[in-house]
């Protein structure tokens, strides 16, 4: 895949920022053309690839292990050298700090891909134009495996002191749905279906779940809790 080949080639160019200089609609364009050419492969050629990016000796373990051994120095840093401009290496270094940090080689550092759509990580882990760094595109995944990580854990949140699931169910498939094929490659092919037949289940026992936007959405302003007072309310439905 020429995702993963553009990495080992090590190339990095001067390419302008990516969340920052593109619109939401430009990074939603960019994410179907990427999920475009990954639903072309085969599903075992996906598995292969996901292996190679993700696997424990796949290329960010890889990565991890170099940091956590060798700090500033480790070759996975080189392709820093290749950036043309003082504002792309700074930019750079700032994920340099970050992944330091996690391998405790410096004191605690901000990811500076935190807080972006997942859409917009996607497109930085995966790009294929060389515009960024190996080091950037580790923040960018460790960012969207914190972001993931938060909304289960809110997602569990909902289940404290009631029976109903409908939330649980409903967040398991929008979380799916967001997924990149490479990334549905690893989870059961029946997976959503199943995800799908629980809800079901679910609103037949407790009605259907409305709700005014996504759950990635709604738990930006609303808490677990309240999310679950508000749908067990008929006096103030959300939806």
């Amino acid at each position: 895949m020429t995702a993963f080949s553009s990495i080992q080639r090590g190339r990095a160019t001067d390419t302008p920022r990516f969340a920052q200089e593109q619109d939401d609609q430009e990074v939603l364009s960019e994410f179907q053309r990427l999920s475009d050419r990954q639903r072309a492969m085969s599903r075992d050629q996906l598995q292969a690839v996901h292996r190679q990016w993700f696997g424990p000796q796949g290329l960010f373990a890889t990565f991890c292990a170099e940091i956590e051994r060798l700090g500033r120095q480790a070759p996975a840093l080189d392709d820093l050298t290749r950036l043309g401009s003082a504002r792309r290496r700074q930019e750079a270094e700032l994920a340099v700090a970050f992944a330091l940090a996690q391998s405790h080689r410096r004191g605690a550092a901000h990811n500076p891909f935190h807080g972006r759509h997942r859409e917009a990580l996607c497109c930085v882990i995966f790009d294929e134009s060389g515009a960024y760094t190996l080091v950037e595109r580790y923040a960018a995944y460790e960012a969207m495996r914190q972001a993931d990580s938060e909304f289960f854990i809110k997602l569990i949140a909902t289940t404290r002191g009631v029976v109903e699931r409908r939330i649980v169910f409903r967040g398991l498939l929008e979380h799916f749905d967001r997924l990149l094929p490479l990334e549905k490659s690893i989870y059961p092919g029946a997976y959503r279906d199943v995800q799908l037949a629980h809800l079901e289940r679910e609103e037949g026992l407790y009605g259907p779940l409305k709700l005014e936007d996504s759950l990635v959405t709604l738990f930006e302003t609303v808490s677990p809790m309240d999310l679950l007072k508000q749908i067990q309310s008929p006096e103030d439905p959300l939806g």
